[in-house]
């Protein structure tokens, strides 16, 4: 996986990974259009809709942003797209499947492996197949969420791309760059607002870098993140009276007021969440119900969660019940079953795609057991840190799959680029490669079965994976 760093050179320069870029590019705008969907819907077209708030009465200004939900920086960033829109009067699935196609090949074409290289240490570039192989992975599990304007893909690349820039050459302008994407990852998903401590931590062990030059890095990394939270407290205190930068994440029509302790309330009763587009099921959303949790909410006599002092301490009471449903949450946010945030047919087989994931997480283990976690610089578990502590706060909720996009990417990066290139099945003994296959088969087999349990917990008709 990992390994100690030393001082990364330009090999992680776009220009090395240019070509590979553009093969991805084309991938994804020849394939979305035929994907099967024919315009925005739910989140992605809300998010299309609210990115006009920035015009009122003839005015352009980050004053007029009247969202209490949502951050104002993905809406603007749609906002010139918008307004083409308009004035064109194209789909606005067009702008969708343009944008995500180019996020698609930036991500997974030079963002992580750039990212993994430059955390390593090394110089060189990784080769070609390796890169090629991750992103077939994306393509395989993610491919049709790029057809839609959702902020999960925008907010990890932001997230990775900050920690880029704090491998780059100690110059006070990137470390600037880097807390600006730090905020704007926060700011388009705000529960990127944990790993705000590990990019701070990050600069502080530059290596090579004197005392006073460390605190020059902070003061520079607080400046960027400031140049993007400064409009998000300015559109707060003009529209809502709320004296802060954060993103309020409020709902008048919520009981709670608050998202997601709204979501955590639910997450005690599902422990899986998708969106449907299929007429023959009768609901919008595909809840996977938890008994457990069900038992807990009626034995508690829980309507709404007032207060997270109230759910933590829910918890202390019942640290089994919770230890099964945060783990039946684990598994079902990575077990993803459709390449796509909108399903359009419940019912069909899902076998090929869970035991290639199932496959990939097993790969994952492997090349986890066989690395010297020990070797490891304070540094590389800090990068580790920021990449996955996102994911913590998702477990209590209704689960969705792309809340845990961050540790299933680092799942298939670990398959892909840390797979030693020395490895002959021929080299390893025989009975060491009968005991791996032996293992191999039972924890897919197990995979298989806890999928197939949570499957047939869906609330309106139990579905199978074939």
């Amino acid at each position: 996986m990992l390994h100690a760093a030393s001082p990364p050179t330009a090999g992680h320069s776009f220009r090395a990974y240019r070509f590979q870029v553009l093969i991805i590019l084309i991938v994804y705008l020849v394939y979305l259009p035929f994907s099967g969907y024919a315009r925005m819907y739910y989140d992605a077209i809300d998010y299309w809709f609210i990115s006009i708030y920035f015009h009122h009465k003839g005015t352009v200004s980050f004053l007029n942003y009247h969202n209490s939900l949502r951050g104002y920086l993905f809406p603007l960033l749609l906002f010139p797209f918008r307004v083409i829109q308009f004035y064109t009067d194209v789909p606005p699935i067009v702008f969708g499947r343009v944008l995500g196609a180019v996020s698609a090949a930036l991500g997974f074409g030079w963002l992580a492996p750039a990212l993994w290289q430059v955390v390593q240490g090394k110089a060189e570039v990784l080769h070609w197949p390796r890169r090629l192989a991750f992103a077939a992975l994306g393509f395989a599990f993610w491919r049709d969420y790029f057809n839609f304007t959702l902020s999960d893909f925008p907010a990890l690349w932001l997230l990775g791309l900050g920690l880029l820039f704090l491998h780059r050459p100690q110059k006070l302008s990137w470390v600037v760059a880097a807390g600006a994407c730090m905020a704007a990852a926060y700011n388009i998903r705000p529960s990127y607002s944990i790993a705000a401590p590990f990019f701070l931590a990050i600069q502080l062990l530059a290596p090579s870098v004197n005392f006073q030059r460390r605190l020059m890095g902070l003061a520079a990394l607080m400046l960027g993140a400031a140049l993007i939270m400064a409009p998000q407290w300015a559109i707060n205190r003009h529209q809502f009276g709320q004296n802060t930068p954060v993103v309020l994440s409020y709902i008048k029509a919520l009981k709670t007021n608050n998202l997601y302790r709204e979501k955590m309330k639910w997450g005690l009763l599902h422990q899986k969440l998708e969106t449907t587009l299929d007429r023959s099921y009768p609901d919008q959303m595909m809840v996977f119900r938890d008994v457990a949790g069900e038992e807990l909410v009626r034995n508690e006599h829980i309507t709404w969660l007032d207060s997270y002092a109230d759910y933590f301490q829910l918890v202390m009471r019942h640290p089994l019940t919770f230890t099964g449903i945060y783990a039946r949450r684990l598994f079902n946010g990575l077990d993803i079953q459709y390449p796509t945030p909108y399903i359009r047919n419940i019912y069909v087989s899902t076998l090929g795609l869970a035991w290639l994931n199932y496959t990939v997480w097993f790969g994952a283990g492997l090349m986890l057991l066989r690395t010297k976690v020990r070797t490891w610089s304070v540094r590389q578990w800090l990068v580790l840190a920021a990449l996955l502590v996102p994911c913590l706060p998702m477990l209590p909720m209704s689960m969705e799959c792309r809340f845990l996009l961050p540790l299933h990417l680092l799942l298939c990066a670990m398959v892909c680029f840390g797979w030693p290139s020395s490895w002959r099945s021929a080299a390893v003994g025989r009975g060491k490669l009968l005991a791996v296959s032996a293992a191999y088969v039972v924890f897919v087999a197990l995979c298989f079965y806890a999928s197939a349990a949570a499957q047939a917990s869906l609330e309106f008709g139990a579905r199978s994976l074939w």
